[in-house]
């Protein structure tokens, strides 16, 4: 039996993925990451589970090459340390990707699933869909739209099968970054103020982290045939509405401090979801509960003396 594969395994998404596969499929699972992976969490599971220290698919062993399915979920993701050191950004993505390329190209009979993200489609107010061109406007953004045309050029001149699956922002309990929510949480727990960019308005599409995965899920179990595809709530939430709901979950003021804005800030991004659910996915949490579960979650572990997010501005 082929086996899938998860590069990026150790992360946010790859973490929650793991229970996922190992709960709906059969497949002897892969996992590859350039930081160990936690793998406790499927414990009555380890004999199908083998994991690689590795942060390129360029350097998986020999072996290694009965693989049906590689979902790409490595790679660099802050925005702000992209603004910061925009060639890291670029290098790290477009390796990622070229590397992913030339690994499905050597396998032309396997599949190949590749995160990306809405930012690459730039600022919208309404829902944009997969057709729409790239307009990224920072070098995170820019960095997964190159990404995309390098993988797409491949499928297109190689004849390779590729799905690309854009995802908005993501809730979960087990984010351990500098994003909005584990910011927030640590700065309140703490007794600090949230530091908010700009004034806080700025509007992003939220989604339980379930519900991307359910989305890669049928990815890797081929009910999806090739292409580009949009995974999203559609639930808009301000910056500020989300730190308010957190604040209100933990029973904590919400003090903020607001700082300089990033030198580019998109107002809002929104995505159209409906190709992907023409294919029977749909997001099944409620964005209001899960931004609260994962508070919840994050405060817990806060407690248990593990260690979120320092402190930035909250996005």
């Amino acid at each position: 039996m082929s086996a899938i594969l998860v590069h990026g395994a150790a992360g946010f998404v790859g973490s929650s993925l793991i229970p996922m596969l190992v709960a709906n499929t059969t497949s002897p699972l892969i996992l590859t990451d350039k930081h160990p992976i936690d793998t406790s969490q499927v414990e009555a599971s380890q004999a199908r589970i083998e994991t690689l220290q590795t942060d390129s698919l360029a350097t998986l062993p020999e072996g290694a090459d009965d693989i049906g399915v590689a979902i790409v979920l490595a790679g660099e993701t802050n925005v702000d340390e992209a603004l910061v050191d925009p060639r890291r950004a670029f290098e790290t993505n477009i390796a990622i990707s070229i590397d992913a390329a030339e690994w499905l190209r050597r396998n032309p009979q396997s599949r190949l699933v590749y995160m990306s993200s809405d930012e690459v489609l730039g600022e919208s107010f309404a829902p944009l869909s997969e057709s729409e061109p790239a307009r990224p406007t920072q070098p995170y953004a820019a960095s997964k739209a190159c990404a995309e045309t390098i993988l797409t050029c491949y499928r297109d001149t190689y004849g390779l099968d590729l799905v690309i699956l854009r995802s908005c922002n993501l809730v979960g309990g087990r984010q351990r970054a500098q994003k909005l929510i584990p910011v927030a949480v640590t700065s309140l727990l703490n007794a600090e103020p949230v530091p908010v960019f700009g004034s806080g308005e700025q509007l992003r599409e939220w989604m339980a982290v379930e519900d991307l995965c359910a989305a890669l899920l049928l990815a890797a179990r081929g009910d999806l045939p090739g292409g580009v595809y949009q995974a999203t709530s559609g639930a808009q939430l301000s910056v500020l509405q989300v730190i308010d709901l957190v604040a209100s979950v933990l029973g904590l003021p919400p003090k903020l401090v607001y700082v300089a804005d990033r030198i580019v800030e998109d107002r809002s991004y929104a995505m159209d979801s409906s190709t992907l659910q023409r294919y029977g996915w749909k997001p099944e949490s409620d964005v209001t509960a899960a931004i609260e579960a994962a508070a919840v979650a994050l405060s817990d572990a806060f407690r248990c003396g593990e260690r979120l997010a320092p402190n930035a501005g909250a996005h």
